[in-house]
């Protein structure tokens, strides 16, 4: 489209290129074709640093930061947002997988309402432990915010968390708008989340609907990329 503003994709990543690979390629594909990805690391993983080196997509734009001292995930988001030149924000975690017109549909959803920023109620969810797909339960999931870079809080200084928190206060002020679209987001249970299994147990699995073999298997395929 000819009236596209820029969403800029955050991306803070450490030491796992093979997840960040699988969502560079998501980012790649996407259908909304304004955007640039912000990939964050910190300086002492060289071998984010060196794939990085690797691509020659000028769309992708890595940012170091020193390791010392030690930030915390809040604060690397903040430094990612202030790297940005979008519009538009989007968060972009890399260990999950984004379908390929989420930045349309979701850029779309604000468009379409008098809200400067959007989150997918439902997404698919996947156990990489069990291989086992399932469909949330609805909310507003923190990481499939899409928002106009103006209207995002500032995010706290925490280790985790810290997206919860923004996604409270947008809605206090009544800035978000939801859109019930599943497919647009598959959140991964790997076992090196910032979340450990019992969270995802204890929290996520029990208002989870398993979908069926065949569509799990879709969902496989889907991340094998």
């Amino acid at each position: 489209m000819s009236d596209e503003r820029l969403v800029s994709c955050l991306c803070v990543t450490r030491n796992r290129v093979p997840m960040l690979r699988r969502a560079i390629s998501c980012f790649l594909n996407q259908t909304y074709q304004h955007r640039e990805l912000v990939v964050l690391y910190e300086a002492d993983d060289p071998a984010t640093r060196d794939y990085l080196a690797t691509l020659s997509e000028p769309s992708i734009r890595p940012v170091e930061v020193p390791t010392s001292p030690k930030l915390l995930l809040g604060v690397l988001r903040n430094i990612s947002i202030q790297a940005s030149r979008g519009h538009y924000v989007a968060q972009w975690d890399d260990d999950d997988w984004h379908g390929p017109t989420r930045l349309a549909e979701q850029i779309g959803a604000i468009r379409g309402s008098n809200k400067p920023a959007c989150v997918l109620l439902r997404w698919v969810m996947y156990d990489e432990a069990t291989k086992v797909a399932f469909l949330s339960a609805s909310r507003t999931w923190e990481g499939s915010l899409v928002a106009e870079r103006s209207a995002v809080p500032r995010y706290p200084d925490l280790r985790r968390g810290e997206d919860s928190d923004v996604i409270k206060r947008m809605l206090s002020e009544n800035k978000l708008v939801g859109l019930d679209r599943p497919h647009l987001y598959v959140y991964i249970y790997h076992g090196a989340n910032t979340w450990e299994r019992s969270h995802w147990q204890e929290n996520l699995l029990p208002f989870a609907q398993p979908l069926t073999p065949e569509n799990t298997e879709r969902v496989r395929s889907l991340l094998m990329l």
